[in-house]
């Protein structure tokens, strides 16, 4: 076997093992939050989590230092994959690229179901409101793309004003009689053009 041959070979185990993470932090995610809507965030061990998932102890702790954390992994994800899926959209005006960015990654009822338990667990809000920031810093440079004349201010201020709407859509979409997070998205981000 060739050098060439050795490198490909190691280039395409690199993502199955990604792969394999994001899947095992996705059921420890699935796990903890059934878990938890059933039986209460107090009255949940790590170790019921663990096997609900599937895994050894050895593992859970690979991925998440504790319980707190069992939900927390996919909202540490979720500012890269939102500025991600805004990127794709690139040729869309800047407003209609976030909104479909973010029905990408947000809708779904696992994911509002997992919201509801992050924003009701004490110990899980303080992962919400670093997500959200991380997410505002991500979406400065987007931002510079559409808008490069701009400064590093308006960037930041454009930016923090996108993340704090969608913060509270997602906070209402949580507990609202009504399923439509796209709907909701696009009134709130009008409130940044109606002035």
């Amino acid at each position: 076997m060739d050098t060439q041959s050795i490198g490909d070979e190691t280039q395409q185990l690199a993502p199955l093992r990604v792969r394999r993470r994001t899947a095992t932090q996705a059921d420890i995610a699935e796990a903890a939050a059934s878990l938890f809507e059933r039986h209460g965030f107090e009255n949940v061990t790590v170790e019921q989590i663990a096997t609900a998932a599937g895994i050894s102890m050895r593992t859970f702790y690979r991925h998440c230092s504790g319980k707190d954390e069992a939900l927390s992994v996919g909202l540490r994800a979720g500012p890269d994959e939102l500025t991600a899926a805004i990127r794709k959209r690139r040729d869309l005006p800047l407003l209609d690229a976030v909104v479909a960015g973010f029905m990408e990654v947000s809708a779904g009822p696992v994911r509002r179901s997992e919201l509801r338990l992050i924003l009701g667990t004490p110990a899980l809000r303080m992962s919400w409101l670093a997500a959200g920031r991380a997410a505002q810093e991500d979406l400065v440079a987007v931002i510079h793309q559409y808008f490069p004349t701009i400064t590093a201010l308006e960037a930041q201020a454009r930016s923090a004003a996108i993340v704090a709407i969608l913060t509270v859509v997602l906070e209402s979409w949580t507990t609202a009689e009504d399923d439509d997070l796209q709907l909701r998205s696009q009134q709130a981000l009008r409130v940044l053009t109606d002035w």
